[in-house]
């Protein structure tokens, strides 16, 4: 698993570095830091909450668009699922 921090957000993905695309750049709230991506499929992905706290978390897709966010409990598990087109990049966490 790798973090790496881009203008102030820390992305975390499974296996490899991510780094924030420039739509996200910017945005408040994507920490990245309690969810996990830990599986996916056509329209959907797994979550890991990582942490003690309940949280919300959602994927970055492909296409540059993050599907809406899903509320995760402590050390707990979430599927996000979206229409269209797009694979599951890397988990990000909504706050």
């Amino acid at each position: 698993m790798g973090i790496r921090m881009a203008a102030g957000v820390a992305l975390v993905a499974a296996g490899l570095l991510a780094t924030a695309s420039p739509a996200w750049a910017g945005e408040a709230g994507a920490l990245g830091a309690c969810a996990e991506l830990t599986d996916s499929g056509p329209g959907w992905a797994e979550l890991r909450n990582d942490c003690g706290v309940a949280i919300e978390g959602s994927i970055a897709l492909s296409t540059g668009e993050r599907p809406a966010c899903v509320p995760i409990a402590p050390r707990g598990t979430g599927t996000v699922t979206w229409e269209g087109e797009g694979v599951a990049e890397y988990a990000v966490d909504c706050i």
